[in-house]
This record gives structure tokens, sequence and C-alpha cells, in this order.
């Protein structure tokens, strides 16, 4: 082992013509790598060599992601991210150095909701959000619309329900978040895309720098902030609250209720990550996080409720609903329900019920539904005769509320087998 660094300080200077190396030390923080620290005169570097080829593949997507963040974009940024310096061969894969972004660290789980370093976080999200769309498409990197994100959330939910060990509250629950038309109407933005406290790097209770670019897309904003569920709702209130003053987030309630489906998610890739590799450790380990889930609804149960209890919309989201809304009939029973079917069948197929105009009325161009409301209006009180100029109409006997209501004798009815 304690050749390593020496080792990688070699390749490092393969990488970067012209390094020379003062030192190195191992450098142990991702085990999914071989790491080094190396010494050079006026800066310390860091050189990887993957050791899956897993581990190979998001190197070279963290290393396209770095290209995409060119000059200008870095200049927009109030933190340093790596900056990729050379690459060399090594064995069947291969070295990459790039400058070390080193500083503090700290766990999600230590944050508390009045803690000094929300509104850091707040304001880091806030940036890389505001990066112009043009740093991703430039990059050649993923650019995804909002429908896009929902269909690939769709699928892998689908995907989760076909292991069959989803309880069912939970795969309601994601279900019914992705079918809501409302929490997917917004605008993508640049995002980190694996956004998470490993990723942060702090200096004097500041965060200086970001690291793991290997998702940089255009995505949803909520990706970024769905890990701040893990150490509670509060947590996540908390930034979230900062980061609305920072920019225009749109609805920040569908925000928090697509933040915590990605959040649940994560326990769906899981699962699928221990069946597809049939690790049967994974797979229980995923369910338990699953069983746990059920009882207590979880966070997106609290974070969609929120949506349905929120403060009145503005004009611009009730039109919005208005809009998707379906047109709302009064409550029936299922039994009335099919009376009230049987009778629109029975009454629409049955012409005995309907009068025929009238040739003179046709040629009018009468409108026979302001015709049947005007009689009706004008019979109510018996003040008016019915028009009798082409013979076929007759004064009104009896109230016409009396004729409404009078019941059917029963041999009127048709036999039972003709209904």
């Amino acid at each position: 082992m304690a050749s390593i660094p020496f080792t990688l300080a070699a390749l490092a200077t393969s990488a970067v013509p012209g390094l020379t190396v003062f030192g190195a030390r191992e450098h142990t923080e991702d085990p999914r790598y071989a790491a080094a620290v190396i010494v050079t005169e006026d800066a310390e570097l860091l050189v990887r060599v993957p050791r899956t080829q897993a581990a190979e593949v998001l190197q070279s997507a963290e290393v396209l992601g770095r290209a995409a963040l060119t000059e200008g974009p870095r200049g927009r940024l109030p933190f340093s991210i790596p900056e990729t310096l050379g690459m060399t061969r090594a064995g069947e894969t291969r070295a990459v150095v790039s400058t070390l972004i080193d500083g503090e660290r700290f766990a999600a789980e230590d944050l508390a909701d009045d803690a000094l370093l929300l509104l850091p976080i707040a304001e880091t999200i806030a940036a890389i959000h505001e990066l112009p769309l043009s740093v991703a498409q430039n990059g050649g990197l993923p650019v995804h619309t909002a429908q896009d994100l929902r269909l690939i959330a769709t699928r892998l939910i689908d995907r989760a329900e076909a292991t069959r060990l989803l309880p069912e509250t939970v795969l309601q629950r994601w279900q019914r978040t992705v079918e809501a038309a409302e929490l997917w109407d917004f605008a993508p933005t640049t995002v980190h895309g694996s956004l998470d406290a490993d990723q942060l790097r702090l200096s004097d209770g500041r965060i200086t720098g970001v690291v793991g670019w290997g998702e940089l897309a255009v995505g949803d904003p909520a990706q970024d902030l769905s890990w701040l569920l893990a150490p509670g709702s509060d947590i996540c209130d908390a930034v979230l609250a900062r980061y609305s003053t920072l920019r225009n987030a749109g609805s920040i309630a569908h925000l928090r209720t697509r933040a915590a489906l990605y959040h649940e998610l994560e326990v769906a890739r899981w699962l699928l990550h221990g069946t597809d590799a049939h690790d049967q450790e994974v797979t229980e380990d995923a369910v338990a996080m699953l069983d746990r889930m059920v009882g207590v609804g979880g966070p997106l149960a609290t974070a969609f409720a929120a949506t349905r209890s929120r403060s009145p919309l503005g004009e611009a989201e009730v039109a919005a609903l208005l809009d998707e809304t379906p047109e709302v009939h009064a409550h029936l029973s299922d039994t009335a329900a099919v009376e009230a079917l049987d009778e629109d069948r029975m009454f629409g197929g049955d012409t005995d019920f309907v009068e025929p105009l009238s040739a003179a009325a046709v040629d009018a161009g009468a409108d026979p539904v302001a015709e049947a409301a005007a009689a009706a209006a004008s019979g109510a009180d018996g003040s008016a005769e019915p028009d009798a100029a082409d013979g076929t109409g007759e004064q009104l006997t009896e109230p016409l509320s009396d004729q409404l209501t009078e019941p059917l004798d029963p041999d009127e009815l048709p036999p039972a087998s003709a209904r």
C-alpha cells in the first residue's frame, strides 16, 4: 500500500507534462478509486485510478461535466470546482489528474433547522440552478424537459413494481405523485444531479467547493434538494425558505413534493440494484426501508398533503387548474347512477318522448330548447296558452307541476324482460 501514492505520482507526471512532484500521500476518501494527493511547487493535485468498471464510467462522466463548466460559468459560481489537468493510461483503465478541492466535511444528519450553514447551502444550490442552460447544451450533456423527467420517474416506479416487493401504499403514493399534472409544470434548470453533503467542502462556515459533477444536466431543481430530507423535513423546509428568496422557483410546495418523491425513489433504485445484482442482502435492506415508509407515510405523503392545504392560489395558477379540471357532477350512489343512466337511455332512445317540430318551426329556424323553456315558464303560472297556430297545441287543464309528478300506472310499464 505504501507504494501506491508514488506509483500514482509517477502516473501524474505522465498525464501532465512538466509536472514536478515534491511529495505524495494516499487519499482514501472514496474506496471506488485508488487515489493520492500529490504536492507540487504551488498546489496540491488529486490523481485517481478507478478500481471498477462502474467507477471508470463515473469518472468519465465527471470529466465531461467539469469540461462543460468553462471559465465563464465557473466565474458565476461562488465556490471552486475541480479542473481536469490531464489523463494517462493506467493498465486497462486510466489515471486522471485534477485540482484538489479540499476543506471541512459535514454530515447531513448533523444539520439543525436553525444552523448557520443552511443559508450557504441555499446559496450554493441557487447559484447552480441560475447557470445558463447552454452549459449543459454546449457540453453535450443531457437536456430534459419536465415531461421527460416525469416519464423517467414513472418508468423507475414501474420497474420497482415489477419486482413485486413494493408495499401497495408506497406504490400508490408514488403513482399519485407522477400522475398529478400540476406538480410537473415547471421550468427545468441546470442541476448538479448528484448533490449531497459528501459533495460539499467548507471553510470558516462557508461552502468553498463542490465536487462530483458526473450528473451535470438540465433537469429538475428538486433533484438537488432531495438529500435535505434525510435529516428531516424541517431542514428541507428551512433551506427552501432561503432558496425561494434567492431565485424565482415557481411553486415551492410543488418543488418540495418532487424533492420528496426523488428522496423516496432512491430506495427504489437501491431495491433494483439488489434485484439486478441478485444481492439478497441489499434487496432485504431495501424491502425493510420500504416497510418503514408504510406506517409513517414518509416525507412524500407529508409534502403531497401540504400541496392540498396550501395558501390560496394566484390568478395564473387558478386559470391553469381550471383548464385541467373536468366538469364535476353531483354525487350519486352507484344505484342512483345506474338508474339515471337507464333513464337517459330510455328517454334518449324512445322517440315517443320526443315532440317533433312542425314544418313551419323548422323553416323558421326555431330553437327547440328555448321554446321549451319559454313554454314551461309561461305554463307554470297558467298566465299564457300554448301556440295553437299549427293545430297541435292544447291548453293546460292542470298545473304543470302536477303533471310532472304524477306516478305511472304499473300496467303501463314494459315487461321486465324488455327493460
